[in-house]
């Protein structure tokens, strides 16, 4: 297969926009992914939070399918090289504003966008909730395009240099009504899969699992009661994707967006799309419990979803200025979008 990178016209006005000083863990450039692939064994990814990558973006005035980069657990250290229109969303990440000479000069937490001047650093803590939190710039992040997307599964290093376009943004944050936080609480809702008959307890979703230290982007492990599957063992393996709970050594595994494309082991059920947000911001040690429902159901909620999210992102990005929405002033007087006071003193 021939992955051609694909680089567009406007991709050649982009500049060195930031420099990674140190990198988190597992930082990740994310687009929507690459749909369209996976009869050639292509896994989709792209941004395992959906909303809050689409919410990062909304905010600079971007479109959905703008680059961002996924921060996991650990933000990292980033000096702007030109002026930068720049939003986060997501975990609860701290983030602090340093002028080149060092002095603190303003503390954020997500969701919030702000603009760096060249020279400033950008310092980014530790998620104390969730897992997730997404770094956007006006315009995104332009890393090479392949199969039609940036998204890159090589997390950032230390010197590694971010393309982007110049732009600055005043501090705001968007308002209580457009805050869309993922529920870490409720049970997740699932689906039967095509296995499910091969299960000795039928009532396996009632038990409480805990999410294992080894989850990532290409699935969660869960630990806790064993689930039984009598499988055969002549197994052919099967088309599997994002959402998709299969059982290997009687442990659940529930695949990430970057799962691959066919799965051996015994696929039980499916996480409904709605809740995938949900997987992305589970932390090592939470746990999780799955309530049965009907694909009825699962597809009316990921209508609902779809339409609730175009409506915060169409009113956050007219806001911005962005796709969807007429250029306002930069005041940040409209409703749902306040300007943020300065924090420098805190």
């Amino acid at each position: 297969m021939n992955l051609e990178v694909d680089v567009q016209d406007d991709d050649r006005e982009a500049v060195g926009a930031l420099t990674v000083l140190r990198a988190g863990s597992g930082g990740r450039i994310q687009d929507l992914g690459r749909p369209g692939h996976r009869a050639r064994g292509v896994p989709e990814g792209g941004a395992f939070d959906l909303p809050s990558h689409e919410l990062a973006n909304a905010m600079v005035g971007n479109a959905p399918g703008a680059a961002t980069v996924e921060l996991t657990l650990l933000g990292g250290a980033f000096r702007a090289e030109v002026d930068l229109a720049i939003s986060l969303a997501g975990a609860p990440m701290p983030a602090t504003l340093r002028r080149p000479e060092g002095a603190a000069r303003r503390r954020f937490a997500p969701p919030v966008s702000f603009g760096m001047r060249a020279g400033d650093v950008l310092e980014i803590g530790g998620a104390a909730s969730g897992v997730r939190t997404y770094l956007a710039v006006r315009g995104g992040w332009r890393s090479p395009v392949v199969l039609g997307s940036r998204s890159e599964e090589r997390p950032l290093r230390s010197g590694d240099v971010l393309p982007a376009f110049p732009g600055w943004s005043p501090v705001r944050w968007p308002g209580p009504d457009l805050l869309d936080p993922a529920d870490v609480e409720s049970p997740v809702r699932i689906v039967e899969g095509p296995d499910a008959g091969l299960l000795d307890d039928r009532q396996w979703h009632r038990l409480p699992f805990e999410v294992l230290g080894e989850s990532d982007r290409m699935g969660l492990r869960l630990g806790g009661p064993g689930v039984v599957v009598s499988s055969p063992p002549d197994r052919l393996s099967v088309p599997v994707s994002p959402g998709a709970v299969q059982v290997s050594g009687g442990r659940p595994i529930v695949l990430g967006v970057a799962c691959g494309t066919m799965g051996g082991y015994p696929y039980v059920a499916h996480v409904a799309s709605v809740d995938l947000r949900r997987l992305a911001q589970a932390r090592p040690g939470q746990t999780i419990r799955f309530r049965l429902i009907s694909p009825e159901q699962a597809r009316r909620l990921d209508r609902s979803d779809r339409l609730r999210r175009e409506a915060i992102r169409f009113r956050v990005a007219s806001l911005a200025g962005g796709p969807g929405g007429q250029p306002g002033p930069d005041r940040g007087e409209a409703p749902g979008i306040r300007p943020c006071p300065s924090r420098g003193d805190r």
